[in-house]
Formats: structure tokens, C-alpha cells, sequence
């Protein structure tokens, strides 16, 4: 697992070449987009999501069902027992990964990206992820259509 917290997390990643660029630069055009959701004045280079809650890179090994060191208690099935706010699939010519929402409290949630090497074992996870992202494309088809 790996908690992102500022632009510099990320960096430390694309460096330590952990995850590939392509991933990376998900990830980074992700934290700027909530950086100028959050940092109002967009002044602060030192901008973390401390208060906000932190994007969450799942990797094998990682068990969906038990995230609580992230708040998501293994008693509750981590994950899977959540109610997320949205789920998206990304898809590239050689690559796949989820992003999954899942708000706390009006004022904080968590970004989980689990790229599909993550979940290759577990068909139950990768079920539950593809329930999730028809369930928002059925709600965004319908959002779209009023």
C-alpha cells in the first residue's frame, strides 16, 4: 500500500520507479486536481492533503478486506464494505486500474486506486469493482438524461 499525501509522495514513486510512468502521471494529475479543488489561493507549494484525506495506491498483497490502517475496518469487509461515492475503471492499450471513492465525513474521504495486477487473485474484489462501476454508469446515464 502506498498513502500519497503530497506532489513530493508521488515523485518519490515515478523516481523509485515503483509504478510505471503512465501510473504516475494519473497520479500526479490527480493531486493537482484536488489541489486546486483545496489550496483556494493555489499558493501553497507545500499543499498536503493532510486534512482532506489521502490517495491510496492499492498493490498485491494489499488485503481489500481488512484497510484499517486507512479506516476501513476488516469487521466491516475493509472495502468491500464500504459504500463508495464513485468507482471508475481506467483502461489503457496495456493497463487497468480502479479509482474508488469512499467519503468519511463531509469534509474528508479517500481516493483508492487499485490497479488491476492488485486484484488478478481474487475474483470476489474484481466483481465487486465491476458491480460498483455499472452501478455509476447506470446513475450517470440516468444523471445525464434529466
Amino acid at each position: 500500500m502506498r498513502i500519497i499525501k503530497s506532489v513530493q509522495d508521488i515523485q518519490l514513486l515515478r523516481k523509485a520507479q515503483v509504478l510505471n510512468l503512465t501510473f504516475t502521471t494519473f497520479l500526479e494529475e490527480e493531486f493537482l486536481g484536488l489541489k486546486e479543488a483545496f489550496d483556494f489561493d493555489g499558493l501553497n507549494e507545500n499543499f498536503t492533503l493532510d486534512m482532506h484525506g489521502y490517495m491510496v495506491v492499492l498493490e498485491k498483497g494489499d488485503n481489500l478486506r481488512d484497510l484499517t490502517v486507512v479506516g476501513l475496518d476488516r469487521r466491516n469487509e475493509g472495502l468491500l464494505g464500504s459504500l463508495p461515492e464513485f468507482v471508475e475503471k481506467w483502461e489503457t492499450n496495456d493497463e487497468c486500474w480502479y479509482k474508488v471513492i469512499v467519503i468519511y465525513s463531509n469534509e474528508y474521504g479517500m481516493a483508492f486506486y487499485i490497479p488491476s495486477e492488485a486484484i488478478s487473485d481474487d475474483e470476489q474484489v474484481r466483481s465487486w469493482l465491476e458491480e460498483q462501476v455499472e452501478r455509476d454508469d447506470i446513475f450517470h446515464e440516468t444523471r445525464k438524461e434529466d
